[in-house]
């Protein structure tokens, strides 16, 4: 496994421990979680959350409306061709993947922060999309993985398609709130 998808599967792992955790620490507390991203880093944060919220909305839904779509092309040529097509997306898949990540992670260690004005239903609102959005990953690197091992089927292709939609409107959906908070903040 690439180093760089180590790195990713550990920024997941990360965002999802905070999560988590906050979730505990909410449920059990009834207050508000401890600060620990204060000033302006917490709004240097949120500012990063937002940038990387909507890098993550193009390319989802490049990857959904056209890149997915060029497996079902290639797949018509050859099994040659899709499966070195496959192989040549994989190899392109960290400047994808880590944004990504580090999208699901910024979302989520905001849960811990102190932002300006932003309100904590915003900040767990958007977390828990980031977090919805990881939960699909599972599919679709699935789907991945099967038409890598046996070639392209129309379930593995449907499969991958339903993940990335279910992304894509999530990571859409977060940065949109995440929008609308900012921009509240300016009126």
């Amino acid at each position: 496994m690439p180093a760089y998808f180590i790195f990713f599967l550990a920024m997941l792992g990360v965002a999802v421990v905070f999560y988590a955790t906050a979730l505990g620490t909410a449920a059990v507390t009834r207050r508000p979680l401890p600060t620990l991203v204060k000033g302006g880093a917490a709004d240097g944060l949120q500012t990063l959350h937002l940038a990387l919220a909507w890098a993550n909305v193009g390319v989802c839904w490049f990857a959904y409306f056209n890149v997915y779509r060029i497996h079902v092309d290639m797949a018509a040529v050859s099994d040659v061709a899709f499966l070195a097509f496959a192989r040549a997306y994989t190899s392109r898949l960290p400047i994808v993947v880590l944004p990504y990540g580090a999208g699901a992670l910024a979302a989520a260690l905001a849960l811990w922060s102190a932002p300006t004005g932003v309100s904590r239903r915003a900040l767990w609102g958007t977390a828990t999309l980031w977090l919805l959005s990881v939960a699909s990953t599972h599919w679709a690197v699935d789907a991945h993985d099967d038409m890598h091992d046996h070639g392209f089927s129309n379930a593995a292709f449907q499969q991958l398609q339903l993940a990335h939609l279910a992304r894509s409107l999530c990571v859409s959906a977060a940065a949109v709130w995440s929008m609308w908070e900012c921009r509240r903040l300016r009126d």
